[in-house]
């Protein structure tokens, strides 16, 4: 007769498995915010035709702040 518990080890890589996708994804979100930032920067200079790159700096700079709020969320999360 086999054992009706479940297998320890296989709780625990299960659960490994999911955490390392929970903080990898957290880390590609990081860098999308970044990227977002900057293309909106970007386009946003070159709309206004800009020599300084103000919008570029402040629109990375707020994608930057974004994404570290996203991080702190997700990882504050039981």
């Amino acid at each position: 007769m086999k054992n009706a518990t479940p297998n320890k080890n296989s709780e625990k890589q299960q659960s490994d498995a999911s955490t390392y996708a929970k903080y990898s994804s957290v880390g590609f979100q990081l860098i999308a915010a970044v990227m977002i930032g900057f293309a909106a920067g970007y386009f946003t200079d070159s709309f206004f035709h800009l020599q300084l790159p103000i919008f570029k700096t402040l629109f990375s700079f707020g994608g930057v702040l974004l994404g570290l709020y996203i991080v702190i969320k997700e990882v504050s999360k039981p």
